[in-house]
C-alpha cells in the first residue's frame, strides 16, 4: 500500500470547505486533522467527512503540535496567511497556502518568512491554482514548446460576477492584491520574464463606496518584462454575464488563447440571433480541476520529492508588482521594479 500523506486543514471558510472536501476525497492524503475559529459550529459537516472530534481545533496553533501532522493547508483570510505559515515552518510542517502570502505594501517581513521556510527545510507552494487550470497549462506547455515562437504580448481578462462586501474586502485584499494578483502571476508563468515596470489605471465606476477603503472595481494595467515584451490586463468586480478568465499569448510565430467557460458548447443560430451559454457563475465551479490538480501536485512533491509548481518566491514576485501597481495607481505613473532572483 502506498503511503498517504498526513496533513491538516486550517480555514473552513466557504473556500477551505470546498477544499477540505476536494481532499477527503484524494487516496494520496489522509485528513488527520482541521482548525478553524468557528469549527465548534461544523460538526455536522465534519461528521460527515469521517474527521474524529478530537482531531477538531478552534486554534491553529493546537493542531501544528500534533505529531502526525506532516503537512498543512492554509485556507485562511489573506491577512493571516504570513503569520501560519511561519508558525508552520517553525513547527516543521510541508505547507500548501492560498495566494497572496501577504497583501501588505512592505515586502519585508514576507522575506523572513520565506527565510524561515527555507531555514526549517520545508517546503512551501502557493496555490495559485490557476496555473493548475489545464486550460491555462495547455497554453503555458505550448508557450515553452515554442508553439508561437518568442512571446511577445500577454493579455488576461479576469472579472468577477459580483461586488464583494467591504469587510471581506479588507481581510483578504483589495482588487490588486486579491483578485489581479493571480493575474500578475499568469502574466509571468506565460511570458517566461520577469516584470520590470508596472502602469495601472482604475476607477470606481460600480462601487463609489469602494473609494472609502482606498479600492476600486475597475482597473487596466500594463506590465513591461525584462525581455522586451508587454502584459495587458483588464479586471472588473462585476461582469453581469458571469465569470470571465481568458488569456492570449501573442508571439512572433502565432497566437494562442485559452477561451472562457461555460455550461454547454452549444451555440444557436437563427435569422435573428446567435445564442451560446452564459460563463460559469463562480471561481469554485470554473476552477474545480485546477483545485483539485494544486492539491495532488503539492501531495506528489512531498511523498516523492517532486519540485514544487509555484514556490514562495514566485508569491514575492506577484506582490512586488501589486506593491508598484497600487503606487502607480496612486501617483499616475509608471513604476519600475527591482528583479529579485533570490532569497
Amino acid at each position: 500500500m502506498k503511503r498517504k500523506l498526513k496533513a491538516g486543514v486550517i480555514g473552513l471558510g466557504r473556500a477551505g470547505f470546498m477544499h477540505l472536501r476536494n481532499i477527503s476525497s484524494m487516496t494520496e492524503i489522509e485528513i488527520v486533522a482541521v482548525a478553524d475559529m468557528m469549527v465548534d459550529k461544523l460538526s455536522e459537516e465534519l461528521d460527515q467527512l469521517n474527521i474524529t472530534k478530537d482531531a477538531r481545533y478552534s486554534d491553529y496553533k493546537d493542531l501544528l503540535k500534533q505529531d502526525d501532522v506532516e503537512a498543512v493547508f492554509i485556507f485562511t483570510s489573506t491577512n493571516t496567511h504570513e503569520e501560519i505559515v511561519l508558525e508552520a515552518a517553525k513547527h516543521k510542517k510541508h505547507i500548501m497556502c492560498e495566494k497572496p502570502l501577504s497583501m501588505s505594501l512592505d515586502e519585508k517581513d514576507t522575506i523572513n518568512v520565506l527565510n524561515v521556510v527555507k531555514e526549517n527545510g520545508v517546503k512551501l507552494q502557493m496555490a495559485f491554482n490557476r496555473r493548475f487550470d489545464p486550460q491555462f497549462r495547455k497554453t503555458y506547455e505550448m508557450v515553452r514548446e515554442g508553439k508561437i515562437g518568442d512571446p511577445q504580448i500577454v493579455k488576461i481578462t479576469s472579472r468577477d460576477p459580483d461586488l464583494l462586501p467591504h469587510d471581506l474586502i479588507l481581510r483578504i485584499g483589495t482588487l490588486i492584491f486579491d483578485f489581479t494578483m493571480h493575474d500578475f502571476d499568469m502574466a509571468r508563468y506565460m511570458m517566461g520574464s520577469e516584470v520590470v515596470e508596472v502602469y495601472a489605471k482604475g476607477n470606481t465606476l460600480i462601487d463609489p463606496t469602494l473609494k472609502n477603503i482606498n479600492d476600486v472595481d475597475t482597473l487596466v494595467i500594463i506590465l513591461q518584462f525584462a525581455n522586451g515584451g508587454y502584459a495587458i490586463i483588464d479586471n472588473s468586480r462585476k461582469a453581469v454575464y458571469g465569470y470571465d478568465q481568458r488569456v492570449e499569448v501573442f508571439g512572433s510565430k502565432g497566437m494562442l488563447k485559452a477561451e472562457n467557460y461555460s455550461a454547454s458548447t452549444v451555440e444557436y443560430y437563427n435569422e435573428n440571433a446567435v445564442e451560446l451559454a452564459k460563463p460559469l457563475p463562480m471561481f469554485q465551479v470554473r476552477y474545480t480541476d485546477a483545485y483539485k490538480n494544486e492539491v495532488k501536485m503539492f501531495a506528489n512533491s512531498i511523498l516523492n520529492d517532486a519540485p514544487i509548481v509555484c514556490v514562495g518566491l514566485d508569491a514575492l514576485k506577484a506582490q512586488r508588482i501589486g506593491i508598484a501597481a497600487q503606487k502607480s495607481l496612486e501617483t499616475g505613473l509608471p513604476v519600475k521594479i527591482d528583479i529579485v532572483e533570490e532569497i
